[in-house]
């Protein structure tokens, strides 16, 4: 029984991990965006 909590728990935290993960790339993107942006228009 311990086993299938154990593999519940890890696909559960899978399923949250990725969205995180995906958003977190898009945040990435985001600031290197805003950072070039920024330092072309204070130079």
């Amino acid at each position: 029984m311990a086993k299938l909590w154990t593999a519940v728990l890890i696909l559960a935290a899978f399923l949250l991990a990725a969205p995180v993960i995906e958003s977190g790339t898009v945040d990435t993107q985001f600031f290197q965006a805003v950072g070039t942006a920024d330092g072309g228009g204070g130079g």
